[in-house]
């Protein structure tokens, strides 16, 4: 596809003066087509030097990307992080010899969402409350897709999942300019698992495949991925001395771009330390070829202890792995607990545990649906190592008692707030410690919400 073309020319620049030291530069906008809230500035100079563009939805900028590293004569330099139909000022910047050379403040205008991004019925936000960024996230219903929203409700950017697939994890790469995200089949009936990395402005460069792989995935210290894989073995069940398909789960580490599994690494399965539990009666039919066990649904990666976290929903658990040698340290929650809960009523179904300190971890607690009244909740404990036990200590379930029947995600943030995403319930929540609501945003029905995060800037930071 040939990308919109907006030249300077026809955008013009703005009335307003400049500080220019030196000539103008001569630059020109490209916003693309499939993603038209993305652009392409494009410049040349005359001497090699290192590059930037300020930018922002008022004259008075306020956004600048992030500084290029190798001094060249031809400049291009991408554009985020922009709210659809609206007008955003740029101005291209070179640094070349300790001068600075600008061109003049142009502006252009954004084009519009597509029409089957899920609708955004309800927002809301508080400047004061809320931490300033974006909220990257993936979203489940008619159609699926990838979809980053400002704090405005208003989407920035995205991206549809191919016919029969589904997304589970969206991740911001480290440096801010791509978004990893990993596929499934919608049925997962086929294997169809890959992780891709592709630019903000949607070219692909990478695919990795991850063989059996399903819900979430990390990023490795060292490049490379970690992920979950589905573990398909025959158990006999001593009740009816039947044998059976049972799906378990696997630990899985894979080099990026990997295409088959010859360079896997098994790191641990739950077939290793936990006793099959499962029902032919109660089978969720999840798989097509066999009984689901474990449903393990995400993954935590400390790089500072070498440990996972991963969440096994069906039993209840989360269990903390030891990189290098693949030992269970312990498990936590459910039949097969290391910890005894103090107070209060036990997580069901979870998602997302993570540790925010050594004696604390959060997580979403999906709730027994199997029982009336049953509602979902973000939830933080304190953790004694040593007496082997753990209590809640904050509780936060949106006042609506929403049942989120499948998905969820929690995550702590850097200003002490909580995001919340409350997956069948279809909202995305920031919430204080006070239990004050900082951000919030509902799609309409029928949209779930998976894998939340937050990020602080998408493809731009906010100008010195």
């Amino acid at each position: 596809m040939l990308p919109l073309v907006l030249l300077a020319l026809a955008c013009g620049p703005t009335d307003e003066p400049d500080d220019l030291a030196t000539p103008a530069l001569a630059a020109e906008a490209t916003l693309e087509e499939d993603i038209p809230t993305v652009a392409w500035v494009r410049w040349e100079t005359d001497a090699p030097g290192v590059s930037w563009v300020e930018y922002g939805p008022t004259k008075d900028l306020g956004r600048q990307t992030v500084p290029g590293t190798v001094a060249a004569t031809e400049h291009a330099v991408l554009l985020a992080g922009m709210s659809p139909r609206s007008t955003w000022y740029w101005r291209a910047v070179t640094e070349i010899d300790g001068e600075l050379h600008k061109s003049k403040m142009m502006s252009l205008e954004t084009g519009v969402a597509p029409r089957d991004l899920p609708e955004v019925e309800n927002t809301s936000y508080d400047a004061g409350l809320a931490l300033p960024g974006y909220t990257i996230t993936t979203s489940l219903g008619a159609n699926a897709w990838l979809i980053v929203y400002d704090k405005e409700g208003n989407p920035v950017w995205w991206k549809a999942a191919e016919d029969e697939t589904v997304f589970a994890q969206v991740r911001l790469s480290q440096d801010g300019t791509s978004i990893l995200y990993n596929v499934a089949s919608l049925n997962f009936g086929t294997d169809v698992g890959v992780i891709r990395r592709v630019r903000l402005d949607g070219e692909l460069l990478s695919e990795t495949r991850t063989v059996m792989g399903h819900h979430d995935f990390v990023g490795l210290p060292e490049g490379g991925f970690a992920y979950i894989a589905a573990d398909t073995r025959e158990w006999v069940n001593p009740d009816d001395g039947e044998t059976y398909t049972v799906v378990g789960d696997t630990l899985m580490e894979v080099p990026e771009g990997a295409t088959d599994d010859s360079g896997n690494r098994a790191v641990w399965s739950t077939w290793d330390d936990l006793a099959v539990d499962v029902s032919p009666a109660d089978d969720s039919d999840f798989y097509p070829f066999g009984l689901d066990w474990t449903h393990s649904n995400s993954l935590k990666f400390d790089a500072d202890t070498g440990r996972y976290v991963m969440s096994v929903r069906k039993e209840n658990t989360f269990a903390q792995i030891d990189r290098a040698t693949g030992a269970l340290d312990w498990a936590l929650g459910g039949v097969a607990s290391d910890f005894t809960l103090t107070e209060g009523r036990d997580f069901i179904g979870q998602h997302s545990p993570e540790f925010i300190a050594p004696d604390r971890f959060i997580l979403f607690d999906n709730g027994d649906i199997n029982i009336p009244d049953a509602y979902s909740e973000a939830v933080e404990y304190s953790v004694d190592m040593a007496a082997g036990t753990y209590t809640p200590v904050w509780r936060f379930d949106l006042g609506q008692r929403i049942s989120s029947y499948l998905l969820g995600d929690v995550e702590r943030l850097s200003n002490g707030n909580t995001l919340v995403a409350w997956g069948s319930g279809g909202t995305i929540t920031e919430v204080t410690p006070d239990g004050d609501t900082a951000f919030q945003v509902s799609l309409s029905i029928g949209a779930a919400i998976g894998f939340t995060h937050h990020i602080d800037a998408i493809g731009g930071v906010e100008a010195p």
